[in-house]
């Protein structure tokens, strides 16, 4: 029972293969444009021995000797096809047969055909705090991929991972590799820088708020500098009017007959009377005190009214003449 589900399987493989291999692995790995060889016998080929060679059942190489033409090259005890291509992958049978046509030696080989591997490249995309790393190959089947960091193996056999993004750049390199044949790619620094952060949010969020709200201030203290300076221009233009008036109402002399200057019994002017009912910006400034040095000059004579009241005369002394004449005579 146990033998014949083996052979259903053996079968069931056989009949899934196309172009490749049977269920396991490989038996001959080849790159492809080299030549395939196959053993004939374990000795030299004779003469007189025929071979057949049979691809996935299709009949490749006719049953002949070694001295017929055909396809391939007969050396000692092997037989060579070159060169070969992707689609000469499958399951080879090999027959020997002597020369009274009595099979001496067969055997089953799998070959695998594979392509020249082009120059892989590292893609490197950010996303926030991680970065991803892809190896890029153009075609190619069956591949493995190595990751290397600054030269150092990474034991990640993938075609694509991510890591954290670090402070310290450093360089990835991947390889791709068949059984039979291997290409590196170039050297590419990680260019993935953190995304920088402000009070624990996103920088440029907060630059926006921040710029928003400076915009506002400015915008605020510019109203308020306005309003200083206009206020501080109509207190200025008040202050003149004030000046102006005040000088204005000085110089300005009044008519006659409406004040008069009020003066002592003796003549002389009366001092300043207070400014009771002006105010204090109406208040005439006092002159400067003048160097002593220098002689005051006389104030000019006040104005004589007739309607007011003169002071009597003072009385004068007896001249002596006058009197001696008066005592002559008696």
């Amino acid at each position: 029972m146990n033998t014949k589900g083996s052979f259903t399987g053996i079968f069931l493989c056989f009949l899934t293969l196309f172009t490749l291999t049977d269920c396991s692995t490989c038996q001959t790995n080849i790159l492809e444009g080299d030549s395939l060889t196959f053993q004939l016998t374990d000795k030299q080929l004779k003469d007189n021995d025929r071979f057949t060679i049979k691809k996935d059942d299709k009949i490749l190489v006719p049953k002949r000797n070694r001295k017929q033409d055909g396809p391939g090259i007969v050396k000692d005890k092997f037989l060579e096809l070159q060169p070969v291509k992707l689609s000469d992958s499958g399951t080879y049978n090999v027959e020997v047969f002597d020369v009274n046509g009595i099979r001496i030696k067969s055997h089953s080989e799998s070959v695998c055909v594979y392509a020249k591997i082009p120059k892989p490249r590292v893609n490197i995309t950010c996303q926030d705090e991680k970065v991803d790393l892809r190896c890029d190959v153009e075609g190619g089947k069956d591949l493995s991929f190595s990751w290397y960091k600054n030269g150092k193996d990474l034991k990640k056999n993938v075609l694509n991972f991510s890591t954290n993004i670090e402070e310290n750049k450093s360089k990835y390199t991947c390889t791709a590799q068949n059984p039979v044949n291997k290409n590196t790619s170039d050297p590419v620094e990680e260019a993935c820088f953190k995304p920088a952060t402000l009070f624990g949010f996103d920088l440029w969020i907060m630059v926006g708020i921040l710029a928003g709200g400076g915009g506002l201030v400015l915008v605020l203290i510019i109203v308020l500098v306005t309003v200083a300076c206009r206020a501080c221009k109509r207190r200025e233009k008040q202050q003149r009017d004030e000046e102006e008036f005040r000088l204005n109402y000085l110089n300005t002399s009044p008519p006659p007959g409406q004040q008069k200057s009020k003066q002592t019994a003796r003549g002389q002017p009366a001092p300043p009377e207070p400014y009771d009912d002006v105010s204090a910006q109406e208040i005439p400034c006092q002159a400067e005190p003048r160097p002593r040095n220098q002689q005051r000059a006389r104030p000019p004579p006040p104005p004589i009214d007739d309607e007011e009241e003169q002071p009597p005369p003072l009385p004068q002394p007896r001249k002596k003449a006058q009197v001696r004449k008066r005592e002559g005579p008696m």
